[in-house]
């Protein structure tokens, strides 16, 4: 089985080309908001 010698190149100039390419920088983690709410039956601390 003969496979396309320029097809095989064009894979690894693709493979490392990927493997090369910059990563986007990972988003912060975000912190949940506390939570101000009042639950019903609550009563304020003081």
């Amino acid at each position: 089985m003969r496979q396309d010698p320029y097809a095989v190149l064009r894979a690894l100039v693709r493979a490392e080309a990927a493997r090369n390419a910059p990563r986007p920088p990972r988003p912060e983690p975000s912190r949940p908001e506390p939570d101000t709410r009042k639950r019903p039956g609550e009563r304020e601390r003081g």
